[in-house]
């Protein structure tokens, strides 16, 4: 079996796309409660970015008090498996802007401080107190990989998306694996519909 296609077996099951959402809704949670919980420290890291200006000060207060809650939301999402998609480029949107950012203020550290580059450490804010910085961008790297399999994935097996996709017409997802619909496919993919006789009570479909 060559690689693609055992690739696209995995991707099918939906296990690829389960760890993906476990890890990165579960890790997304425990960060954005953690900001919740310590509103005035996240706005102090917030602020030693020097991203945002500190007049007026809507600006640095309302990403302090809004982001938190928007990654516990795309979080959960992910968890339970509804809008996987738009909570997945969502997450992807935040990675791609905290790493570079991470990755400058360590730059400066090191020009200002001529500290290693792999022995600079700090708190980037993200919850998890001081860490090592590459080891950190190194991390992120892994979620942005992960982010980037809940944005491409066609399958929704083991998603709350798919039972949703029962109560609608058209449907997009199959009945049985719940990969999603080609043209021309109506209740199951062609793969699905070539085997054995499908039960009549299949996850997910909803009565005519």
């Amino acid at each position: 079996m060559s690689a693609r296609r055992l690739f696209r077996r995995v991707e099918k099951s939906g296990t690829l796309l389960l760890v993906a959402r476990l890890v990165l809704g579960g890790l997304f949670v425990y960060m954005g409660c953690f900001k919740i919980a310590e509103p005035i420290e996240f706005l102090k890291l917030i602020r030693l970015y020097g991203l945002l200006p500190e007049q007026p000060p809507y600006f640095l207060n309302t990403t302090a008090i809004v982001l938190p809650y928007l990654e516990v939301l795309c979080g959960l999402a992910l968890i339970v498996g509804v809008m996987v998609r738009g909570a997945s480029l969502t997450i992807l949107g935040m990675l791609l802007v905290f790493t570079p950012v991470i990755l400058l203020r360590a730059a400066a550290i090191h020009s200002s401080e001529g500290t290693p580059w792999f022995q600079i450490a700090f708190d980037c804010g993200c919850g998890s107190g001081v860490v090592v910085i590459w080891q950190k961008v190194l991390g992120n790297c892994g979620l942005i990989l992960l982010s980037t399999v809940g944005l491409w994935s066609r399958s929704r097996r083991f998603c709350l998306d798919l039972w949703l996709d029962g109560r609608k017409r058209p449907l997009s997802y199959c009945r049985r694996c719940g990969y999603a619909l080609d043209a021309g496919e109506e209740h199951h993919c062609r793969a699905c519909a070539e085997q054995a006789p499908l039960s009549s009570s299949v996850v997910g479909d909803a009565p005519a």
